[in-house]
């Protein structure tokens, strides 16, 4: 909900309170986090504020909260909030609607699955590293227990490592993951490498209390987890001195992204020593809609493929915390752009452009609706179901806000996107001439090349010359040569 800039936040006080289910703040985008904890702790007569966090909460359909990270003190929630889906926002501002209301991901167009996440912010109690150390000085019997629905498998029935297999080949490998996943036990390692089969929803496994237990634990101590992988890589790196890799791959739709999220969740966990995220693990993952919508597209088997690859490298101190950290994209399927095969789409970003422009917006960018433009047309696919586009549109603009993107970046890069949509739809004629060597083009419809030029502010003349020719140096000398029909068609 917003009204002149400001927002209502609402926190949920679970346990906290007899008396409320959730409480609301009126906030803005300026408001940091440890100012709602304090007014939410005053609403309820608790003494101390500093006793208590917020966390961002993500839950399933029966109220399981599967994933939790706790705001630093001065992170704004409602920044945070309007980068959430736009079904857990809408789910959120209902007053008594259960705990964690399911909803449906973009997933593959051949999948029956669908994947209940709701996000959610909470009031927490702050965890010492003392109240961790009381709280995991267990005997193993209750650890096991603990993760038997999950992890755990015993050994006379599965295996969690395939390498301890009496029988190793194909068959009795393909076997073991089945049961596993059957089981819930979506992790299996073979040695070092971790196998994640993808479940399409979310399994109740990545809480604090799951992080801080694998914290400097040996592998085989506990069962298969991507919190281990991590774990093992941040503590090699501060005991060796060395660079430390994590290798992330998979087929479309397998996780790799999600994956890469909890990773980051870890490492930062690890290096705050506690379960508070950082600004750069919120950067990182702030960036995620601005790279999703540029580089993501629907395909054939998944609604929202990556079409590139991503390099992230996170740099620590000698202390073991996190300094700073790069993204990197590469191999970037740039033909996507010109063309798509049948039940295919162009990248995101295209249509949530032309969804969620406004009416000045679409006049100034000189916007058309997307059947006209040759770049989206030529696939007959132009929506997703149950996705809500011109919503994606503001939270794409609120992402690139917050990873530095002003209101002017963004406008000159809209109007880069709609120039390059323009593009696909100039065409080409041959020009007659007398000899085959003297063979061109020319523009065909000189008015779109009119818009193209206005769009990217220059002359008319500079990208009909760039459309029709390219210059090459030869022998010291610069040569203009013609483009013919089929090198343009």
């Amino acid at each position: 909900m917003e009204e002149n800039g400001r927002h209502i936040v609402r926190v949920y006080v679970g346990a906290l309170s007899q008396e409320y289910e959730a409480l609301s703040v009126e906030a803005s985008k300026h408001t940091a986090a440890e100012e709602i904890v304090t007014c939410i702790v005053q609403k309820l007569g608790f003494p101390n504020p500093h006793d208590y966090e917020l966390a961002e909460v993500i839950g399933n359909a029966v109220g399981q909260e599967c994933k939790e990270r706790r705001l630093s003190p001065f992170e704004s929630p409602v920044a945070l909030k309007l980068l959430w889906p736009k079904c857990s926002e809408t789910a959120d501002s209902l007053l008594g609607s259960p705990p964690f209301p399911s909803r449906s991901r973009r997933t593959s167009s051949s999948s029956t699955s669908s994947v209940p996440d709701q996000y959610r912010f909470c009031l927490r109690e702050k965890l010492t590293d003392s109240l961790w150390s009381e709280s995991f000085a267990m005997d193993p019997q209750v650890i096991k227990d603990y993760f038997y629905r999950f992890l755990y498998q015993p050994a006379d029935k599965e295996y969690p490592d395939l390498c301890q297999l009496p029988d190793l080949n194909e068959e009795t490998l393909l076997e073991n993951l089945r049961s596993r996943f059957v089981g819930g036990h979506i992790y299996t390692y073979v040695g070092s490498i971790l196998i994640a089969v993808n479940p399409f929803k979310f399994h109740p496994i990545y809480n604090p209390k799951y992080v801080k237990l694998y914290q400097n634990r040996r592998r085989e101590e506990l069962p298969p987890h991507i919190f281990a992988i991590a774990d093992s890589a941040y503590h090699t790196m501060l005991k060796e001195k060395r660079n430390q890799s994590i290798v992330i791959s998979g087929e479309s739709g397998s996780g790799k992204t999600e994956t890469t999220n909890f990773l980051l969740h870890h490492l930062t966990a690890l290096s705050q020593k506690g379960t508070h995220g950082s600004g750069v693990e919120q950067t990182i993952l702030s960036a995620g809609p601005v790279l999703e919508a540029f580089g993501n597209a629907k395909t054939a088997h998944n609604n929202n493929s990556s079409r590139f690859g991503k390099f992230i490298q996170v740099s620590y101190r000698e202390n073991g915390m996190v300094h700073g950290a790069i993204v990197q994209k590469y191999l970037l399927e740039k033909s996507r752009i010109c063309c798509q095969a049948k039940n295919e789409r162009n990248y995101h970003v295209f249509y949530y452009l032309l969804a969620g422009a406004s009416e000045s917006e679409k006049s100034l960018l000189a916007l058309l609706p997307p059947y006209k433009y040759h770049y989206l047309n030529q696939s007959g696919c132009y929506t997703l179901e149950g996705v809500d586009e011109s919503y994606e549109f503001s939270r794409l603009k609120q992402s690139m806000e917050m990873v530095g993107f002003g209101s002017d970046k963004q406008r000159k890069l809209f109007t880069v996107l709609s120039a390059v949509l323009l593009l696909g739809n100039v065409e080409f004629v041959p020009k007659k001439s007398s000899y085959h060597h003297d063979e061109s083009v020319l523009v065909k419809n000189p008015d779109v090349v009119r818009q193209i030029s206005a769009l990217l502010r220059v002359t008319e003349e500079t990208l009909t010359a760039a459309l029709t020719s390219k210059r090459a140096r030869v022998s010291g000398e610069m040569l203009v040569i013609n483009y013919r029909m089929p090198e343009v068609s």
